[in-house]
């Protein structure tokens, strides 16, 4: 988080709450969650409710899901593009909740994040111990936060089939890789069908990404988890691109970069 907030500023880069990306406002849903568990846990005395929830928090939500699935959005898209400032300002606000609600349990760890994050003008930054513990936001809340959880329920079966390919030398990274997800069930067909198939390449943080109604052929993985889909993956189509390390079949050849993605070019312009 503390990499990606380096050129942001919160008094005037922030995106409204409002008009932030989906998967921003459900990682901060998530953290309206984390707020109200934790608060309660100090209100108890009950310690160990506050470190499980943060710990959780931080393995799950955050390393598995939400900042695995966003940092190709705030390494390649323009430093000040909407959809990075997006990303920035849910990050912003994690990390500012999240370091005042550590730090009565790791003090020293809390106060050093503290001096090195930026602040609003809201903020004491002499110490984060001069500051409040958060208290859940109304606007955090957001009615589409199932939508994204159910996905994610089924990312992990698209997970497990990269794995899979992955130790039999199929692919490489993920992003070497192209995945279709076959599935006869009409509850999962309609809640897959809620995103264009460059979502699902995003969530699933590879090249390519579709779904079939059709059932599944013999190479592909069902699911170990219950879900009604088997995955299938296979080498990406196109070239990788220099830039953002994902594969393309829309670019062009540059004398000092190699090959561009038609995405990165937009991005960068004739920089």
């Amino acid at each position: 988080m503390l990499a990606n907030l380096g050129n942001f500023n919160p008094d005037t880069d922030s995106v409204k709450v409002e008009d932030m990306l989906e998967i921003d406002r459900w990682a901060l849903s998530r953290l309206n969650t984390l707020i109200s568990t934790c608060r309660e846990g100090y209100d108890a005395y009950e310690f160990h409710t506050v470190y499980h929830a943060i710990n959780n928090f931080c393995t799950i939500d955050m390393s598995k899901l939400y900042i695995d699935i966003t940092k190709d959005r705030v390494y390649v898209e323009k430093a000040d593009s909407f959809e990075r400032r997006s990303a920035q300002t849910a990050l912003y606000l994690i990390i500012n909740a999240m370091t005042r609600l550590v730090a009565p349990l790791l003090s020293f760890t809390g106060e050093e994040i503290w001096q090195a994050m930026p602040h609003s003008a809201a903020d004491n930054k002499v110490s984060v111990f001069l500051n409040l513990l958060p208290e859940v936001n109304p606007a955090y809340s957001f009615d589409k936060a199932d939508k994204w959880e159910k996905l994610f329920d089924l990312r992990d079966d698209v997970m497990k089939a990269l794995e899979t390919a992955r130790a039999s030398k199929l692919i490489g990274k993920s992003l070497d890789a192209k995945v279709t997800v076959f599935t006869e069930s009409p509850d999962a067909l309609d809640h897959l069908g809620k995103f264009t198939d460059t979502e699902l390449a995003t969530v699933f943080i590879t090249s390519g990404a579709k779904v079939v109604n059709a059932a599944a052929p013999e190479n592909a993985l069902k699911s170990e988890f219950g879900n009604p889909i088997a995955v299938l993956v296979e080498n990406a189509d196109g070239r990788k691109c220099d830039r953002c390390w994902c594969y393309s079949c829309e670019g062009e050849e540059t004398e000092d970069s190699g090959f561009i993605c038609r995405r990165c070019r937009r991005i960068i312009g004739n920089f």
